[in-house]
């Protein structure tokens, strides 16, 4: 069921800890990288992932862009296997890519996208902006998800690997850095009326990589209860597969919540939490303090009289974590 902890020492503890993202900070704003946090061919669904070169700049505002699918269908024998493909951007373009057809193979898992010059060499151009659209087998929407956006601290246009590793670091050298803390602002307790699913990406270590997550869960009277989970590379678990503290009857039943909330609708339970990463381990090695990212997609019908309705939504962010790489492939990781 998990421990309580006091929720005045987290909140102090959070209060300590700065905003992160460049990228983020004010607002959703381009990236040299973008992370795609999930894509989905599953039962004929479709998913149009976007990308758009925002740079009108018509002599120098061209620019190649890599998209690498990483295939986190489960069962998969190789865990995160990527397919790699180069599309050139003029300026004010935008492509639209169709998942089923571009990465035939893999079902579902994510996707990042960066810059590149002629030579084929990753460079800052902090002008891309992206979207992921969803949509069910009868070609109705479903939801969408945003990527989240990295900038580059380099100078436009020139190389970003600086080590010469051929990974893109999240380590404020070559990208900025990699959250600290990932915050959800609202999850509805988890039963016959809500049912969601978290989607689990880990940034230190690579393929090869299990990711311990620890969790704080609160409910809407700033009760707080932990949780760990583990995970490899990425994953969609449905919240009550990682615990039964997200549960309607478990916040309703077997803690102090308070009686009048969600205002307006208080049969409904609701409550937050916060993601951060404890251990990445591999059959060679070890990385504490993992960097990870996360996006809630929600599923629920309290409010409608027919079928559920989903809708998505990526996490905040708190401080910064100079161990994220996309994306190894070997058991040893990144190791600079």
């Amino acid at each position: 069921m998990g421990s309580r902890i006091p929720a005045g020492l987290v909140r102090a503890a959070l209060a300590l800890v700065t905003l992160t993202s460049a990228a983020l900070a004010g607002g959703r704003n381009p990236g040299s990288l973008l992370i795609f946090p999930e894509f989905d061919n599953l039962g004929g669904r479709v998913s149009l992932l976007t990308i758009t070169n925002t740079n009108a700049d018509i002599a120098d505002g061209s620019i190649y862009v890599e998209v690498v699918w990483l295939d986190g269908t489960p069962g998969a024998p190789l865990r995160c296997a990527e397919t790699n493909q180069t599309y050139r951007l003029t300026p004010n373009d935008t492509l639209t890519l169709y998942s089923a057809f571009e990465n035939p193979n893999a079902q579902r898992g994510f996707a990042y996208a960066f810059a590149k010059d002629f030579q084929g060499r990753a460079v800052a151009f902090d002008w891309l902006i992206g979207d992921t659209l969803f949509l069910d087998p009868v070609l109705a929407l479903d939801y969408a998800i945003s990527p989240i956006p990295f900038t580059s601290p380099r100078p436009q246009k020139q190389p970003t690997d600086v080590d010469g590793d051929g990974l893109r670091d999240l380590d404020g050298v070559e990208y900025e850095a990699a959250p600290d803390r990932v915050l959800v602002p609202r999850f509805l307790g988890q039963g016959p009326l809500a049912t969601s699913e978290l989607i689990l990406i880990g940034l230190t270590g690579g393929s090869q990589f299990t990711t311990i997550v620890d969790f704080l869960v609160y409910n809407d009277n700033e009760e707080v209860f932990s949780r760990s989970y583990a995970f490899q590379c990425w994953t969609k678990v449905p919240l009550m597969t990682i615990s039964s503290l997200f549960g309607q009857q478990f916040l309703a039943q077997q803690t102090n919540h308070a009686p009048n909330e969600i205002v307006g609708y208080p049969l409904q339970e609701s409550g937050w939490f916060e993601i951060n990463g404890n251990r990445a381990w591999s059959t060679a090695t070890q990385f504490l303090d993992p960097a990870v990212l996360a996006v809630l997609v929600e599923s629920s019908s309290v409010f409608e009289s027919s079928s559920p309705r989903r809708g998505a939504e990526t996490a905040f962010s708190l401080g910064t974590q100079t161990n994220g790489a996309l994306l190894p492939n070997g058991i040893l990781g990144d190791q600079d």
